[in-house]
């Protein structure tokens, strides 16, 4: 898995589907109140202190994929133990389409070759679906979607069925075990395909963060479908959120961040 802004442009932005006038990008990152309440943020002498595993997300903005999104902070943990008692914190973007849906990797992430037929009907509350060729499933962090197309004019696809256990060929065909029973049926003939699973697009990266500020910083444009990947924007994004986990994996730890920008270029 791989993995926040003192905003200095408040330029009108377009969104993919055209644009529209006087949309800003977030006018302030710097204060805790421009993040989603949460009682383990706050401000402390002029930066954003954050207690505990916690997660931060801004006001959304619309996405113009012909602009390059540059996001840049600085970040500190506080209340160390010792040199090796470090927070974790990533940061990057959450992203939606024109109907406000959250689109993640399980949507857009497409696993090559793997779009087959299911071969048998597999009734609601099955856990094994049977297909024509799982020859090259991944391995680990996978989930079928169904409706996939060889074009990947489907994306992002919204159409999850649930995540793989376990794969194997097994009497001419090839058994997918879910996770999960299936909440629907799926008929013989249906088109699956297999996606992904990952965090947010972490374009400001990941960071074991000590004692001492660090500028954690990336840059993001364009529309790569079938990926799901920090430098691109994925197919039918039109809106996006600035989201940082503080404390990811260190719980008793604090972090503090300051001079957090997004600009558009």
């Amino acid at each position: 898995m791989k993995s926040i802004a003192k905003l200095m442009v408040g330029a009108a932005v377009m969104t993919v589907f055209g644009t529209i006038s006087a949309q800003e990008l977030p006018a302030s990152l710097n204060k805790a109140a421009d993040w989603n309440k949460n009682a383990n943020v706050a401000d402390a002498d002029g930066v954003i202190n954050v207690k505990k595993q916690t997660p931060l997300f801004s006001k959304k903005f619309d996405i113009d994929p012909n602009k390059k999104y540059t996001l840049k902070l600085s970040v500190r943990a506080v209340n160390q133990k010792d040199e090796k008692d470090k927070s974790m914190v990533y940061a990057g973007f959450t992203v939606f389409d024109k109907k406000g849906r959250t689109i993640g990797a399980i949507h857009s992430s497409v696993v090559p070759k793997t779009m087959t037929e299911v071969v048998e009907d597999a009734a609601k509350g099955a856990t094994v679906i049977k297909i024509k060729d799982g020859s090259k499933f991944a391995k680990k962090w996978g989930a079928i979607v169904t409706g996939a197309k060889a074009d990947l004019s489907d994306l992002p696809n919204f159409n999850y069925i649930g995540n793989i256990k376990s794969i194997e060929a097994k009497d001419g065909v090839w058994e997918v075990t879910l996770e999960r029973p299936l909440t629907r049926e799926i008929k013989a003939g249906t088109v699956i395909r297999e996606h992904r699973r990952s965090g947010y697009l972490y374009t400001a990266g990941v960071k074991h963060i000590g004692k001492d500020w660090i500028v954690m910083s990336g840059s993001i444009s364009g529309v790569k479908a079938g990926t799901w990947n920090y430098k691109f924007w994925p197919a039918g994004a039109a809106k996006a959120q600035i989201v940082i986990l503080a404390n990811w994996g260190k719980k008793d730890l604090e972090t503090q961040f300051k001079d957090i920008s997004l600009t558009a270029e």
